[in-house]
């Protein structure tokens, strides 16, 4: 079985999800995103699962890149890439759910400092502003076990690879 058929056919587990509200607009697709990081390899991926609300995944991106940076970076650039993607893709997405707790206080309070992880962030927050809808939650790292094997799994990867559901008309 190749990789987009796993990802195809694996669902997305959010039993032990942390969820702080519930969603508002309708919407029943949420984002998973996790990065991982090879040091010895200076790689870094991410991965980004969209699923409904019941886990059935709909859409994923392993996206490798060159270099090894620190895993918060990582992680907001997992984030940054998710929310460009969704809404590129113009996906009814509501929540964006990740394992960062750090990530996740920092866009909540605004600790911005002159630093290449508050770029980041300021990127993502300047995306959210397109997409006023979209929370991003911290969640427990068993609700994204399937984006952390996405992201892995893009560490072997040259490419970014997509792999898409066919979902009925947005």
């Amino acid at each position: 079985m190749d990789a987009q058929q796993k990802l195809q056919q694996t669902h997305v587990s959010a039993q032990n999800s942390n969820r702080e509200s519930t969603s508002t607009s309708g919407s029943s697709l949420q984002v998973f995103t996790d990065a991982a990081i090879d040091v010895r390899g200076q790689k870094h991926s991410y991965g980004i699962v969209v699923a409904n609300e019941s886990g059935a995944v709909k859409a994923g991106v392993a996206k490798p890149c060159i270099g090894s940076i620190p895993a918060v970076l990582a992680e907001a650039k997992a984030i940054y890439h998710a929310i460009l993607w969704v809404q590129l893709l113009h996906l009814p997405v509501d929540t964006l759910k990740t394992d960062c707790k750090t990530i996740v206080d920092k866009l909540n309070h605004c600790n911005w400092n002159a630093s290449p992880l508050d770029d980041v962030l300021v990127g993502i927050k300047n995306l959210l502003s397109f997409s006023p809808n979209l929370r991003i939650e911290h969640v427990y790292r068993e609700s994204v076990r399937l984006a952390h094997w996405v992201a892995k799994f893009g560490l072997g990867l040259d490419n970014e690879i997509i792999g898409m559901v066919l979902l009925p008309s947005i």
